[in-house]
């Protein structure tokens, strides 16, 4: 392993080895993400994937986000205690779903890899019939490994404390008139729970970029006229960080479907509609885990 290690290099750098072990593929959820309001685990200690697919990075990463706004709003103050229990419920979730899509892609690269056969360099119709077979399977079963981009982007948060829960909700995964949980497919949505899409407006900017990470809550605006100040007093009541954003767009407004949207500091949407609610203080104190 040491000789292994050095070829790989090349260039004379010294090195100690100081360990070496049997790398298990390993397809596993924690029990628990966490103890109490003081310990919180993330990344490879709640979730373990096989590396086919690359979901195991991108899920550490959206667990840290989720977490280090939620931990940052308690320390300052304004985050209510619904908002360090929602980290678990909300993050759980999409590690069982990753792990799950990570078992899917590596089913798919076994399946493609098993077409293999001894004679598959052969020069004869035995072989070319080999290449063929191996090829058709694996624009099928290889596609499983880069191109899920619903495990990736359409992931959103079900039964999250934090989530304005909508009319025609009914409480379960699947039947709660959301987008479905699919891991090949992505298909934009502003549904609550879901990361607000990317959209690029008129005037050559994305709506991440005005918005920004870790400002606070935002509240798009699509319909200028609407009044929405009372919102912005329940946001001040918390003391939690709040402004109103305008996008005059219309083809924003016909990609998100309605003219307000609110939403989280990691970008997830908490709430949508077209007038503000009439009770816009129960909305800040849902948003802010109170």
């Amino acid at each position: 392993m040491v000789a292994q290690f050095a070829n790989t290099i090349v260039m004379p750098l010294p090195f100690e080895m100081v360990n070496c072990n049997v790398w298990r593929q390993n397809l596993l959820v924690a029990d628990r993400y966490g103890s109490g309001s003081r310990v919180f685990l993330a990344g490879d200690a709640v979730h373990l994937v096989i590396p086919t697919g690359g979901l195991g990075m991108k899920t550490g990463c959206g667990d840290a986000i989720d977490l280090s706004w939620k931990l940052a709003a308690t320390l300052a103050g304004w985050g209510g205690s619904n908002l360090l229990k929602s980290y678990e419920i909300e993050r759980r979730q999409v590690g069982e779903r990753n792990v799950a899509a990570s078992r899917f892609a590596s089913t798919g690269r076994r399946k493609w890899r098993s077409m293999w056969r001894p004679n598959i360099r052969d020069n004869t119709p035995e072989g070319a019939a080999t290449r063929a077979n191996l090829a058709r399977v694996a624009d099928v079963e290889q596609r499983k490994t880069n191109e899920m981009l619903g495990a990736e982007l359409g992931y959103r948060y079900v039964g999250s404390p934090l989530i304005a829960v909508e009319a025609d909700q009914r409480g379960d995964e699947g039947a709660d008139g959301g987008p479905e949980h699919n891991f090949m497919d992505y298909v934009p949505s502003t549904y609550p729970g879901v990361r607000l899409p990317h959209v690029w407006l008129a005037d050559g900017t994305a709506v991440q970029d005005r918005v920004g990470y870790g400002h606070g809550y935002t509240l798009l605006r699509f319909a200028g006229a609407s009044d929405v100040s009372a919102l912005g007093r329940a946001f001040a009541t918390r003391g939690a960080p709040y402004t109103v954003l305008d996008l005059p767009d219309a083809h924003a407004r016909d990609i998100y479907g309605h003219d307000l949207i609110l939403v989280r500091p990691d970008l997830h949407v908490v709430w949508r509609g077209n007038a503000l609610p009439n009770d816009p203080g129960k909305l800040a104190a849902l948003a802010t885990g109170h």
